[in-house]
């Protein structure tokens, strides 16, 4: 729905899913492009293992390639991924129309998208032993514009998911 108003919970949740989905697609597709070039993908078993270990009270690891592996960890890094993309997708859904007063526009999904890297920059990276700005990876540059690419890519899909919905 591009209008102010929220119609009903239901409809609203069903935006917020189909906007984060769609967000976290073309996240995944940008990265799969970037491996045509020799980028590596993104491991997302490691980022399953990261919280899998939180409900053993082990937030931050040095590095967490170093952390014993959790059965399953594959599959709740992509889970995690994707809940993560959806709640996303939902506050910028409120911030849009609820603080901004307007529908999605590109631009306004694009800043936000930006804006959310301060979350893997002081908060995932550091945890997962990888230092503030990915300062401990062996490339730090490299990682920083891919990081910066992937959110430009779910700003565009978070805009794209979001207008989707406007056909419901």
């Amino acid at each position: 729905m591009i209008g102010l108003a929220w119609v009903s919970p239901e409809k609203t949740a069903i935006e917020a899913i189909v906007a984060g989905i769609v967000a976290t697609l073309a996240t995944d597709l940008w990265l799969w492009l970037l491996q045509i070039f020799g980028v590596p993908p993104a491991n997302w078993a490691l980022v399953g293992r990261w919280v899998a270990w939180m409900p053993h009270g082990v937030f931050v690891h040095r590095p967490i390639a170093a952390t014993p592996s959790i059965r399953g960890e594959l599959a709740i890094g992509w889970g995690f991924h994707y809940a993560v993309g959806i709640a996303y997708a939902t506050l910028y859904l409120a911030i849009s129309r609820l603080v901004l007063a307007s529908g999605p526009t590109l631009i306004s999904a694009m800043a936000f998208a930006i804006a959310l890297l301060v979350l893997p920059w002081f908060l995932m990276q550091p945890a997962l032993g990888l230092g503030f700005f990915a300062a401990k990876t062996p490339q730090p540059n490299v990682t920083r514009i891919i990081s910066i690419s992937g959110h430009a890519a779910f700003g565009v899909g978070l805009y794209l998911g979001s207008i989707s919905t406007s056909f419901l």
